[in-house]
């Protein structure tokens, strides 16, 4: 099947004034209702030019597992814009289930707008690349699952590639198949799986541009990126349906705020469900909150986004010492409700495949 590739630009983020503007898609769309044509009436969204980036850290490279396959089928994705500004990351000292070091409150700016998937990688919109996957919870409108970092940036990858942008991320160490979940010794799978584990992974640091907001394709947001979208302009409340009540993390009781918004432990009998089945933030994402985790592009070391500087004030924070530990954003369907907060940071090892383990892309948009 030849290559149709068709990627809408929703213009549901804030608009020049910060108002919202009204998102009229409805997720993913059967092929035959696409015409390969871009729509880029939201301003801004004329991101095909990409004359300020920077160059590259290496050479010419290589790696079979994003390379196209001429597999690949239609592919239609809603992009949310998110226009550049500044916020506070972090949550306030009396915020439930706070981690007092990694909340920190800190102004960040983020100088360059980028857009955002309006939902989680679907099991379709993995599979439309070509690409194996062992999801858990199986679903072609439920989120991709059983795939790890180095996994997600080759999706990205893939994705750069059928639309001819130079992509983020340079996988040549990379060994072990790709998709493959968690299986043992007799071929069960199972799931979850660490690196200790034979999955797919990449040696060392794989980011081909030392500053993510220069690369030109498509890649995973840095942390700020993904709270800033995930806060959506909310200044007050703990998230956009409300304030979460103080609970033991070990607990499970109703949240009344999230209810409609998330599905946690009290809602989701421990399952993954489809993707935008409960109300978007006010800049139009849906489930940045709860049903699966997502990976973020950033090497977790438990401090505050502005570590080791200590600065009140940070610009497109970058952190560029290497760590096998990546950060993970938005909880999911088992976690206690105290910790569906856009604030709430936690780890896995890069390797590591888990069934409520997801991402979402993004890319920035060069004026």
């Amino acid at each position: 099947m030849g290559v149709v590739i068709a990627i809408f630009f929703c213009g549901c983020g804030k608009n020049a004034a910060g108002n919202q503007d009204t998102d009229t898609s409805s997720g993913l769309e059967s092929s035959d209702d696409s015409d390969d044509s871009t729509d880029t009436s939201s301003g801004s969204d004329s991101f095909d030019s990409a004359s300020d980036t920077v160059e590259p850290q290496d050479s010419d490279w290589n790696t079979d597992a994003d390379m196209l396959t001429g597999n690949e089928e239609a592919l239609v994705i809603n992009w949310v814009t998110i226009e550049s500004g500044s916020f506070i990351f972090g949550s306030p000292e009396d915020t439930p289930c706070r981690s007092p070091n990694s909340e920190v409150e800190v102004t960040v700016t983020l100088t360059r707008s980028f857009v955002m998937a309006e939902t989680e990688v679907t099991q379709s919109q993995w599979q439309a690349l070509d690409l194996r996957h062992t999801s858990w919870f199986s679903g072609e409108n439920k989120p991709v699952s059983m795939v790890n970092f180095f996994e997600a940036a080759a999706w990205c990858n893939k994705l750069s590639r059928l639309e001819g942008l130079d992509p983020c991320y340079n996988l040549e160490t990379c060994a072990n198949e790709l998709g493959t979940g968690c299986m043992n010794d007799e071929g069960t799978l199972f799931p979850a799986c660490n690196q200790y584990s034979p999955t797919f992974r990449c040696a060392g640091d794989i980011h081909r541009y030392a500053d993510n907001y220069s690369c030109p394709g498509y890649r995973l947001p840095t942390t700020a990126e993904w709270e800033y979208a995930a806060k959506a302009g909310i200044t007050d409340l703990h998230t956009y349906g409300g304030d979460v009540l103080p609970e033991p993390i070990s607990s499970c009781n109703d949240q009344p705020s999230l209810n409609d918004i998330a599905w946690y432990c009290y809602n989701s009998g421990d399952e993954v469900h489809q993707v935008a089945q409960k109300l978007p933030n006010p800049w139009g994402l849906y489930d940045m909150l709860g049903n699966t985790q997502e990976w973020v592009d950033w090497y977790f070391n438990g401090r505050a986004v502005n570590y080791p500087a200590d600065d009140d004030n940070v610009s497109d924070p970058v952190n560029s010492t290497f760590r096998e530990e990546i950060e993970l954003r938005g909880s999911h369907v088992s976690d206690t409700g105290c910790l569906l907060r856009p604030t709430e940071r936690i780890y896995r090892d890069a390797p590591s495949r888990e069934s409520t383990i997801s991402f979402r892309p993004v890319r920035t948009i060069f004026e």
